[in-house]
């Protein structure tokens, strides 16, 4: 018997046309205790019935008047397929095909009349309880459909968001602006990178700079025009899509008013921090039809730090760039290629006028881009990584060299080469150890190689620099500061660093002669360098008198084109051969004037 608090209110719809059936199934089914039974002997009006009121089950009789029970349930399950009210279909045929046919279109069960009361109250109970089944997962489906639908669409916008702004984030962007380009727009993009996060994260932390982003997202959303759109590139590089019609110049002075209110002091909380911001721009249309073009066209132009804050996108900057390029990519095969040289520039004690060692200088020669100046290729190879390589064949060619000139006694034995040494190649934390296991092999003492750095390379980790130069010094390797007074000049690292030389950049020495302000400037560095127990290299040199008044001030050593411009190996031997004959037959003064 059915649950009465279930089964009992259950709509019970009676078809047939047989008025003593219809009662007969009311009466039984109201003795059952079902209460919300109802009788139709048209079938012409079942379908719209159905449709009014939705039936929990229908009792259907197969044989009657205008549309038979099989072509009602054909009727039926075109109407609602699957989501219908179950059907029990009532017949006093008990042939197979009539039965297979009800079974093929939807009928859930069959009575046989005459009807037995106990299994036709079975049945009907049986034909409910899955149909209340049935609905009962078919709304679960819904709202697991509906969860899934929300999820879904929360992980669209996750994917399509950036976490800490909340903006469109890379690929949000590329779709948004490849929609527009499609659509006919010509948009205009600027590139914007925000320059001193990374300083404010290790200074404050992570949460003071994702808060000053933030902020600095904000000041950009209210600054752009209507319908414009700003998003996210990368952690510290944002996108703005405009689509006004502008020309270049005003461009620029759309894009220096973002960046004015970017770079300058942000309050936030309780910190005062400062940004500064680089953009680049580029326009559709300018060989640019698609966005990763105009994306990378806009990357391109952003200008490098310390050069102007805005950049555009043109054709010679294109070129400019694929010519760097190609010099980067044959840049990684000289080695291989064996396109690199060292050439030799003589530096010279200025008391006694000897040969006391020579800087080791790079020259690169290639078979499509001829002599290549080391201020453009040199670059090149710290900002991708390849100076490490390169600085690894200068320091194995510079030891083999001086190895080669000591066994065949072309130099004295306190001879050295200097080598410069790239930021990076300090910054691998095996430097040291490496460049001494190879003076080991080659067996040359520790002072035949000295190493020469920058102020600016020193200043980007000064601990992890004070503890690599450290290694060399305590084995006996001199440690030179190159172009000293042209970076961060600090007398704190002097004072830390085991620096044994201070070289005068070329800048101090052109004009001492005929300005006191340059010539003081070098007075100041040689007593500064002298205080701190270093000795001191003036480069540059072109005029005998510049030699003569820095031995007179105390300089130990030149070196420049008045004495010899850099030369290649067996150059530089022929050379030196001359000027030591010319010393044994000048002294002191006698032989800087005379070199």
């Amino acid at each position: 018997m059915p649950d009465k608090d279930t089964l009992c209110t259950s709509h019970i719809l009676v078809v047939d046309d047989n008025p003593a059936n219809i009662a007969l199934l009311e009466d039984l089914l109201d003795d059952a205790g079902f209460t919300h039974v109802t009788s139709l002997a048209d079938p012409r009006r079942v379908l719209a019935y159905c449709r009014e009121t939705q039936p929990d089950l229908l009792l259907l009789d197969v044989r009657m008047p205008h549309i038979d029970g099989l072509t009602l349930l054909a009727d039926l399950q075109r109407a609602w397929k699957d989501e219908g009210p179950p059907v029990i279909v009532l017949t006093a045929q008990t042939d197979r095909d009539t039965r297979s046919q009800a079974l093929e279109l939807g009928a859930r069960d069959f009575l046989t009349k005459p009807f037995d009361h106990q299994e036709t109250l079975q049945r009907v109970s049986n034909a409910l309880q899955a149909g209340r089944l049935y609905r009962q997962r078919l709304d679960q489906t819904s709202q697991l459909e509906e969860l899934i639908a929300q999820r879904t669409a929360e992980l669209e916008r996750l994917a399509l968001s950036e976490p800490i702004t909340g903006l469109p984030n890379r690929t949000a962007m590329i779709q948004w602006l490849e929609r527009r380009l499609v659509d006919g727009a010509s948009p205009y993009l600027l590139f914007i990178a925000l320059d001193g996060l990374d300083d404010i994260a290790r200074l404050h932390g992570y949460p003071a700079a994702d808060a000053l982003l933030t902020h600095a997202c904000r000041l950009l959303e209210d600054a752009i025009h209507t319908g414009d759109r700003l998003g996210c590139w990368g952690g510290a590089e944002l996108l703005v899509v405009s689509h006004d019609a502008l020309d270049d110049a005003t461009l620029i002075e759309h894009a220096q008013r973002f960046r004015d209110l970017l770079a300058r002091d942000h309050r936030i909380g309780d910190l005062l921090m400062s940004l500064s911001a680089r953009i680049g721009i580029s326009r559709a249309g300018v060989d640019a039809e698609a966005a990763d073009q105009l994306i990378r066209q806009a990357t391109l132009a952003l200008p490098t730090l310390g050069e102007r804050p805005v950049g555009v996108y043109s054709a010679e900057l294109e070129c400019a760039h694929q010519q760097r390029a190609r010099m980067q990519q044959l840049l990684r095969e000289a080695i291989d290629r064996d396109e690199f040289q060292l050439v030799f520039q003589p530096k010279i004690e200025l008391a006694t006028g000897r040969v006391s060692g020579a800087e080791a200088l790079l020259r690169w020669h290639n078979a499509e881009l001829g002599h290549v100046s080391p201020g453009d290729f040199i670059p090149l190879a710290e900002a991708s990584g390849d100076i490490l390589a390169i600085g690894d064949w200068v320091a194995g060619e510079a030891i083999r060299q001086v190895r080669d000139w000591r066994d065949r006694n072309r130099v004295e034995a306190d001879f050295s080469i200097a080598i410069n040494v790239a930021t990076r190649q300090l910054m691998t934390g095996d430097f040291s150890q490496r460049l001494l296991a190879r003076l080991d092999d080659a067996g040359l003492p520790a002072h035949a190689i000295q190493v020469e750095v920058t102020e600016s390379g020193l200043m980007e980790d000064v601990s992890l620099a004070r503890e690599t130069l450290r290694l060399l010094a305590d084995q006996g390797l001199k440690i030179a500061i190159d172009d000293f007074g042209t970076g961060y000049s600090s007398l704190a690292y002097l004072k830390t660093l085991p620096v044994t030389t201070l070289k005068i950049d070329r800048t101090f020495i052109n004009d001492m002669l005929t300005s006191s302000h340059d010539r003081n400037l070098a007075i100041t560095v040689i007593t500064l360098a002298h205080s701190f127990g270093c000795d001191v290299v003036a480069e540059g040199i072109e005029q005998p008198q510049q030699a003569e008044l820095l031995a007179s001030l105390g300089c130990e050593s030149a070196q420049g084109y008045w004495f010899s411009p850099p030369l290649p190996a067996a150059r530089f031997l022929d050379w030196k051969a001359g000027y030591d004959d010319r010393c044994r037959a000048f002294r002191g003064p006698d032989l800087v004037s005379g070199a």
